[in-house]
């Protein structure tokens, strides 16, 4: 077994390409010790893999990335080793899935009107999980043929500022910390420095907040090593992983980033004194 961790990996189950089962074996085959299962508000691919484990497989802890919006800006918040059957976690996800179907629908609604005859249950055929996002839309554009890729799909259709986009429903991040922290587990704020998520640091540390993702494919030497520097300064739990999500030439491999498998034993003991609180 190796000595490093990847603690940020997406499946079908959100807006990732490999299954359940092919992310298992990225993992066994890069030998990590540990890893997590990040889907985008639902833990379906956590479960799916958890089925899945055999003796002497990568230690699989608890992993979930939650939508969160602050002052009009997306931040997203990695929970992680929290309780997988708590009912007031499964309530909220659940109901994120349901927002997020409606919200696709309504895209596709947009679509249609500028003239792309893509019907939601097109869609639906690309859908794997149990969550539909913009990369299901921009994959049915694609494949039938109504964009010249998948990347243009989100540049000329449902990007940020595209005429069909239609913003994704999201916790405050009061919620989505309180959420994590009531199940016992930790929130750490995922790739800092997409958006520039660090100038709400204090805000977020007012609200609870355990940790950051110091180790992450778009973060050069010197981020990590500022990001160490802020982690020791707060006495915050550092954590990292690939983000992979299996597309070519976007986010990281499984395994690439040589997160130290230390991290997750700070983790550990970092959780282990927060459920002691309650």
């Amino acid at each position: 077994m190796g000595k490093y961790i990847d603690l940020h990996i997406h499946t079908t189950h959100s807006d990732g390409t490999c299954s359940a089962p092919k992310i298992l074996e990225i993992v066994r085959r890069e030998e990590l010790a540990a890893f997590a299962v990040t889907d985008h508000d639902t833990i379906d691919g956590y479960l799916a893999v958890a089925g899945r484990l055999e003796e002497g497989d990568p230690e699989l802890i608890t992993g979930v990335e939650i939508s969160a919006e602050i002052d009009n800006d997306d931040l997203h918040i990695l929970g992680y080793l929290f309780d997988p059957n708590d009912e007031r976690l499964k309530f909220a996800l659940h109901n994120f899935q349901e927002k997020r179907e409606q919200r696709a629908r309504l895209m596709v609604e947009k679509l249609n009107k500028l003239g792309l005859a893509l019907s939601f249950e097109t869609v639906r055929e690309y859908v794997t999980g149990s969550v539909v996002g913009r990369p299901h839309i921009a994959e049915a554009l694609f494949q039938k043929d109504l964009t010249g890729s998948y990347q243009e799909a989100f540049d000329n259709y449902i990007g940020n500022n595209g005429p069909a986009y239609f913003p994704k429903a999201k916790m405050t991040p009061a919620e989505a910390i309180s959420l994590i922290h009531q199940a016992g587990g930790l929130a750490i704020l995922a790739h800092p420095y997409i958006g520039d998520m660090m100038r709400y640091l204090d805000v977020l540390l007012a609200l609870g907040l355990d940790g950051i993702e110091v180790y992450h494919y778009s973060h050069n030497r010197e981020s990590i090593s500022f990001l160490k520097q802020v982690v020791e300064k707060y006495g915050l739990i550092a954590s990292g992983g690939s983000d992979f999500h299996g597309r070519s030439g976007q986010n990281g491999t499984i395994g690439s980033m040589n997160v130290p498998f230390e991290y997750l034993d700070n983790m550990k003991q970092k959780a282990r004194q927060r459920r002691g609180k309650h």
